[in-house]
């Protein structure tokens, strides 16, 4: 059983999924850090020297050898949704939580995030704010339709999110069926 984590850029995937995958006593997977890991160079990159269609058939490849994985709980890239291939694949691996933040918390995070410009390339030459607000309307309801469970991030922090994670593992069987494998 896999707890999938999905959601869009700087909603917390990482940082809530391995605190979870401790708190679960499960194998802890990033799925953008494994493309990265099996192409030798960072996102960024990726996009730059062979566009985003060939990052994201990479991330496809990677979302079908996770789900081949014993329990675990798995960090998506943020656009993972975006292939409907992937969405199957890890609903029938497991359960799917989206991490839904805010708009203005998601920029915040971006314009704070010092690295955010090395790591995270942008859909677009334009405007991060635009570009922010257009890719969360196409990809909102697809996290919608992909999610389980959903977390509001707003107004709470890592330990509070992997709490109520927990919880609705706990209450939802899940857990159970984590902790018999």
């Amino acid at each position: 059983m896999k707890v999938v984590l999905i959601g869009y850029r700087t909603t917390g995937k990482s940082t809530v999924g391995r605190i979870l995958s401790t708190k679960l006593k499960i194998k802890f997977w990033d799925a953008d850090s494994l493309v990265e890991k099996n192409m030798a160079m960072p996102v960024k990159e990726i996009v730059a020297l062979h566009g985003w269609g060939f990052f994201r058939l990479k991330e496809k490849e990677t979302i079908k050898t996770l789900t081949q994985k014993e329990s675990c709980v798995i960090a998506t890239g943020g656009g993972v949704v975006l292939d409907q291939e992937n969405v199957n694949l890890l609903k029938q691996a497991g359960v799917i939580i989206w991490l839904n933040a805010p708009l203005q918390d998601i920029l915040d995070r971006l314009n704070r995030d010092a690295q955010s410009a090395a790591i995270r390339p942008q859909f677009t030459s334009g405007n991060i704010v635009q570009e922010t607000v257009d890719m969360m309307k196409q990809r909102l309801p697809l996290y919608e339709n992909a999610a389980d469970y959903t977390v509001d991030t707003a107004d709470k922090n890592v330990k509070q999110v992997v709490e109520e994670i927990y919880r609705y593992l706990l209450k939802s069987g899940i857990l159970a069926k984590i902790n018999k494998k």
